[in-house]
């Protein structure tokens, strides 16, 4: 959720999240507001690099496709994903610009919205320590988020004011959203299939000659 122009007069913050899919984690944070937009810009491109991750962004601000553009990095911004057309949450064609990122509206941001509340209370199996014995517990992500003001943001969200980390968590959300559709709800197992598969140690050659 990128600010798309410099000393701005709003309050409004650029605002990045890093979700690891294969965890189910948030696992990086940027929220903050450099002097010029193209500063916020390159932190995000870092953050994609760094990660290994593609951005998701808001689509009504337009610069930041401009910005990777012109690095060359535009292969680090998501595309519009598929099921939002399906659904027919998104209606504009897919061309330029437009195949990358979502505009932001109101049935974007609700649908979102629902994927937040969704991932908070989706539970992840921990194994934990009590009286030096290891004991399985069902703990929900909203436990796992270490940002206090994002939890302090989810706590005091409503509808009428801005929130820069849940909308950037909704970006982030809606991307996985994907992930999950494309993988059957698994993107680790799904990852494992695909790399096994295509490590060349798996070659029939090996696998006849060699065992395990």
């Amino acid at each position: 959720d990128p600010v798309d122009n410099d000393q701005a007069e709003s309050h409004s913050l650029s605002s990045t999240f890093v979700v690891d899919v294969f965890t189910d984690r948030i696992v990086a944070e940027y929220t903050g507001r450099q002097q010029f937009a193209t500063d916020n810009y390159e932190i995000v491109r870092l953050l994609c690099i760094f990660y290994n991750a593609k951005c998701l962004y808001e689509s009504n601000k337009k610069g930041i496709f401009a910005y990777f553009q012109m690095q060359q990095c535009t292969h680090l911004l998501a595309t519009t994903p598929d099921y939002l057309r399906e659904k027919q949450l998104v209606k504009y064609s897919a061309f330029g610009s437009n195949a990358y990122g979502v505009n932001a509206n109101n049935a974007i941001n609700n649908y979102a919205n629902g994927l937040i509340r969704d991932w908070l209370n989706k539970k992840q199996t921990v194994t934990v320590k009590e009286d030096g014995e290891d004991v399985v517990r069902e703990v929900p992500n909203l436990y796992f988020i270490k940002s206090k003001a994002l939890l302090e943001e989810l706590v005091g969200f409503d509808a009428f004011r801005n929130f820069d980390r849940v909308r950037a968590l909704g970006m982030a959300m809606l991307y996985r959203e994907e992930r999950m559709i494309l993988t059957g709800g698994n993107p680790a197992l799904d990852a494992n299939r695909r790399a096994s598969k295509s490590y060349l140690g798996n070659d029939d050659f090996f696998s006849r000659n060699y065992g395990n």
